[in-house]
Order: C-alpha cells, then structure tokens, then sequence
C-alpha cells in the first residue's frame, strides 16, 4: 500500500480539487453537491494516472536517477502500473459522465471536458514532456482541470470560467518550463522566460481581480508575487539546482493560493476556503514520511 501510494504521490492528490472548487465557483456552483464531488472524484482519478503513467513510461530513466522510486525498486511492477494507470483514466471519465447525469438532462460537458484532459495527462506522459511542447501540454491540463470544476454549470459554466483556465495554464505551463532542467545547469534565458510566463499569469490575476473590485484579492496576488519573486530571483543570479529548486518548490507551493485568490475575486469570501488544501497535504506528507521511516 505504501509504494502505491507513492506510486500516485498520494500528498498531492488534494491539489487538482482546487482548480475544481476554483471552476465551479467561477461558474456560479449552480448544481447539486453530488454532482461537483463526482467531477472532483474525476478530477483526483485523472491526476493521479498522470502520476502512475509519468513512472510507467519513464521506467527506464527512473532505474539510472530515480532508483528509489516504486518501480525501479520492484515494489510494483510495469505492467500493474500501467494497467492501473489506464484504469484510473477511465475512472474518470466515468465519475465525470456521471457528474453530467446529475446535472439533469443528461448533460455531456463535463464527459467532454474530461476526454480533453484524460487525452492531455495520457499525451503528456507518453510524449509531449520529453519536446518542446511539454510546457505547454503541462498547461493545458491544469487549464482544462479548472473547466472540468466548470463544467458544473454546463456548456455556459465554460464561459464563465476561461479567464482563471487561462491563467492556470500560463502558471503551470510556465512553472514546467522553469523545472525542465532542475537536475543540472539551467540556461538564465530560460528561467527568465518560464518566470515571465507566470508573472503573466499573475498579472492577468491581479488585472482581472481589480476590474472585479477585490482589493483583498488584488493584495493577495500582489503578496504571492513578492513571495514568489524571492526565490525566483536567486535562481536567475544562481541557475544551479540548489537554487532553482527551492524556487520550483516555491511556485508549487504559491499554486493552491493562486487559485483561492481567484475563486474568492470571482465568488467572494468562500473561495478562500480552498486554502484549507494547504494542510491536508502537510498533514498527508508527514504521514507518508512516517510511514516510510
């Protein structure tokens, strides 16, 4: 059980629910509760096969710079992995159809949103992140995912939610594209431009949020830019992996606040409470470093 969970990176499971919880906020939350915890049940099944199958298909560089890792340990073996990983993108798409039943009428947004995503995770992990277009592909997941949360509201919910999916997709995409090279020498030029990416992103935040009118919000983007910003620029004086990955931790971390600053411009107070994801996956790593010391 512990190198599965491993194998799924159980600690971060959480993490794809607030671009849920962000989109059916941005849409107005019309529905009923079941059918958003399907979407998010989808949500957790889709990311967590983009976990099993990133290990299915890199086996063989795991085995030479990741030997600790479930499946060069043997602790699960290929094929279990990528059955399994398969399987959970499935599971997917089948909460997320069901999510769409519940909404009445049988709606197919959220099946075709999660087509999308499941396409995205499974072409990301067999292909994309080894080109130049893996940054992007990257992207495009967290993006759809905010839409998956959207697609509580149907076909319109879509609409109401492609400024914060565009924003998600230039913070991932630009934050993959910043980690590309962690394990060695980064080019400054690089962590420049992936840097300017996500300071995009969080300059469409900020712009959008003050039209909205949300200076707390405003404030909060402001904060996590200073926040970011910190680390960030060391790794731009330094481009060596003791100081670009602390960085790449820190715009992991700034993730789940960027979002709750976007769900509570759009949706008022009660976006804040994605932060609440925060210390679930505190409390779930230390769980898991328990288990494994």
């Amino acid at each position: 059980m512990i190198a599965w969970a491993r194998l799924v990176r159980l600690p971060n499971l959480p993490s794809p629910l607030a671009d849920i919880a962000l989109g059916a906020l941005a849409a107005g939350w019309p529905a009923g509760h079941l059918s958003v915890a399907c979407l998010a049940l989808a949500s957790v099944a889709l990311y967590a096969a983009g976990m099993v199958l990133n290990d299915y298909f890199d086996v063989a560089e795991d085995c030479l710079q990741r030997p600790e890792r479930p499946l060069p340990r043997g602790e699960v073996s290929r094929r279990a992995a990528g059955v399994a990983g398969h399987a959970l993108l499935g599971l997917g798409l089948v909460f997320a159809t069901l999510s769409g039943r519940f909404l009445g009428g049988n709606d197919p947004t959220p099946g075709r949103v999660a087509m999308g995503l499941a396409a995205a995770v499974w072409l990301y992990n067999a292909w994309a992140k080894r080109t130049i277009l893996g940054p992007i592909v990257m992207g495009a997941c967290r993006g759809l995912n905010v839409l998956l949360g959207a697609s509580v509201a149907g076909e319109p919910g879509l609409s109401a939610a492609w400024l914060p999916s565009a924003a998600s997709f230039l913070y991932i995409a630009g934050l993959t594209w910043f980690a590309r090279n962690d394990g060695g020498r980064s080019h400054r030029w690089q962590l420049a431009a992936s840097a300017a990416v996500v300071a995009v992103s969080l300059g469409l935040t900020g712009g959008t949020l003050a039209v909205e009118g949300n200076w707390v919000a405003v404030a909060a983007i402001v904060g996590l830019f200073a926040f970011l910003g910190q680390r960030v620029s060391r790794a731009l004086r330094n481009p060596e992996p003791a100081s670009v990955r602390p960085a790449v931790g820190r715009l992991l971390l700034g993730y789940i606040p960027f979002d709750a600053a976007w769900a509570a411009g759009l949706a008022g107070p009660a976006g804040w409470g994605i932060l609440i994801l925060m210390p679930v996956m505190v409390g779930l790593r230390r769980l898991m470093a328990a288990r494994l010391t």
